[in-house]
């Protein structure tokens, strides 16, 4: 479960989360991190959230200027990725799409619900059936499409209000042409793929063509719908220009950010984030090209314009070897266009967002287990180090731990417990030799570290147990002789001595203060449960709340086993079931 959220900013966006290898839900938020937090409250109990809460092991953001925006982003994201719980959960059915009924020689426009696209005719899926009646809503406006059942359309015999209202272009009784009809369904389809531009363009062009024809209705008819268009282009767009471009940002520290923003018609459509691991300022030229062809050669379509906002030297190069490639004219900038400002702020703050993630989910413990690599030259990628403890009192009640931690720190459901024989209650070494030879017995649990609390003498006393393993056997200890400001790590080839304020005896300190937690809380429960133990306990079906209520009515044991079956069913909570399983055991115990 994701349990950080430092890194997402608060800023209206979409996020993503992801499990082990795919994106399975995506939402957009006018306060990222808020929205994300949401999720992990107690408060929130629906099925969906509760599915996403345990699958979800990673969260991604990409911040946008506005929620409206945030809101057109998630829409095309949805689109792309068809992740499950935005599909399948939204609410318990199916998700909303545009449909053209294309089997009609005059096909109508409707919502329908499907849990994917069936065919062409199919747009979609949208984030709710709100915004497809609005957007039916506009199609109808401007290409005056019918949408009613078929069975209407049939029966009319003369136009209804639809009509009326300007909505429709009333083909139901012939009052446009099948071949202007599908020239109209044809166009809409297009306006919902992105090409209002074109289709601008086509009306321009058949006004204009009409109107040279002295066909003033026809003209009037087509400037109509072109204004429609223009009045209705959508509010929420970051940037008045129509602008076709994609604009890559990369901000460089140790690693590499890129952010790929894809701009349609003057709106962001997509977005693409990239992390690389080495520090490539100084390749920068490399890290483009690798990132840029990775992302065009895998796709269809190859914008016409390219904006790369870092100096690069290869961008003649690049733009070459793309335009054979696609067989396509692409011009690469390294100067911003005019009306591009926005989006490339927008590049800007999720390039460099992209490191800040990458920060905060890097496993928490790793620099630490660096240092021991480094320090007894290791190699270890992905280490384990098993800390054991024992805790007992005056030998009594002996209790041996052990805890794990790997790169993201405890691993609790490793962690393990074990009762040491009486025997060997006041010895330590001896307890800690049972508890690593039980631990080591279950192949699969072998640690790359192993570490006990004490100094040299322990450490000899359980070379034995690890011997024939690849397992680094480590103690740590206080010395009075020890430098100051440092401790003393014994191993196997001797002993080294550690900064107390490094990453690593970090580690190591917090491993043992676990392993002994873990043990004492042990050690304590048992010692409990003794104190409270009472003969009374080996009787089945008298719990607790029985044997308080026998004692306090009784005192002692000695009075309970004296009484009666009459007796003991009398009492209020003690059946006479009860009442009989005491007896019995008291007379087979001859007590």
């Amino acid at each position: 479960m994701i349990k950080n959220f430092h890194h997402v900013p608060n800023k209206p966006g979409v996020y993503q989360f992801f499990d082990k290898s795919k994106i399975i839900y995506i939402g957009k938020a006018k306060d990222l991190k808020k929205r994300v937090r949401s999720y992990f409250t107690p408060a929130i109990k629906d099925r969906k959230t509760e599915q996403i809460k345990r699958q979800a092991i990673k969260v991604e953001t990409f911040a946008t200027h506005s929620e409206a925006e945030a809101l057109i982003l998630e829409q095309q994201l949805i689109k792309e990725y068809k992740p499950k719980f935005n599909i399948l959960l939204r609410d318990d059915k199916t998700y909303p799409f545009i449909y053209f009924l294309g089997t009609h020689d005059y096909p109508s426009i409707h919502l329908k619900r499907s849990k994917q696209a069936i065919n062409k005719n199919f747009f979609g899926p949208y984030t709710n059936a709100r915004l497809v009646r609005d957007q039916i809503k506009e199609l109808q406006k401007i290409f005056r499409l019918r949408n009613c059942s078929n069975s209407t359309f049939s029966n009319r015999s003369r136009p209804c209000i639809e009509y009326q209202m300007k909505r429709c272009s009333a083909p139901c009784v012939n009052l446009i042409s099948k071949s202007d009809y599908a020239e109209d369904i044809s166009a809409a389809q297009r306006y919902l793929t992105s090409e209002k531009k074109y289709i601008k363009k086509i009306l321009k062009e058949k006004m204009q063509r009409h109107s040279d024809l002295l066909q003033f209705e026809e003209a009037d008819r087509y400037k109509k719908r072109l204004d429609s268009i223009i009045s209705l282009e959508d509010e929420t767009s970051i940037n008045i220009h129509p602008l076709d471009i994609d604009i890559w940002h990369g901000s460089f520290e140790q690693r590499t950010g890129l952010a790929k923003i894809s701009v349609r018609d003057g709106k962001v459509r997509s977005t693409k984030t990239y992390l690389i691991d080495s520090d490539a300022s100084s390749e920068i030229d490399s890290v483009f090209r690798r990132a840029i062809f990775h992302n065009y050669l895998h796709k269809s379509h190859l914008p016409n314009k390219i904006l790369i906002a870092n100096k690069i030297s290869e961008r003649e190069l690049l733009q070459e070897a793309l335009e054979k490639t696609f067989d396509k004219k692409v011009d690469i900038f390294v100067k911003a266009p005019k009306g591009s400002k926005s989006f490339l702020n927008l590049a800007k703050l999720n390039s460099k967002q992209i490191l800040i993630n990458s920060k905060q989910q890097e496993p928490v413990m790793k620099p630490a287990f660096d240092e021991l690599n480094k320090k007894f030259i290791l190699n270890l990628t992905e280490p384990t180090l098993d800390c054991f403890d024992i805790s007992h009192h005056s030998g009594a009640i002996p209790k041996a731990s052990v805890v794990r931690f790997n790169l993201n720190g405890p691993d609790k459901d490793s962690y393990r417990l074990y009762n040491i024989p009486n025997n060997l209650g006041g010895n330590d070494t001896a307890s800690m030799s049972f508890a690593i030879k039980k631990r080591l017995e279950k192949e699969y649990q072998n640690p790359d570290i192993l570490l006990v609390d004490g100094g040299k003498a322990q450490l000899n006393s359980i070379i034995n147990e690890v011997k024939g393993r690849d397992i680094l056997l480590l103690s740590i200890a206080k010395g009075v002789k020890r430098k100051a400001m440092t401790e003393t790590i014994y191993s196997i080839d001797g002993q080294v001595e550690i900064d107390i304020n490094s990453k690593l005896f970090k580690l190591l300190s917090k491993a043992r203060d676990e392993a002994h937690r873990f043990a004492l809380k042990a050690h304590r429960r048992s010692k409990q449960k003794r104190v409270n133990y009472s003969i009374l306990d080996e009787i089945k079906g008298i719990g607790v709340v029985k044997k308080k209520i026998l004692l306090s009515k009784f005192s002692s044991i000695k009075n309970i086993k004296n009484l009666s079956m009459e007796e003991l069913s009398g009492v209020k909570g003690i059946s006479y079931a009860d009442a009989e399983r005491i007896k019995n055991f008291f007379e087979s115990k001859r007590l």
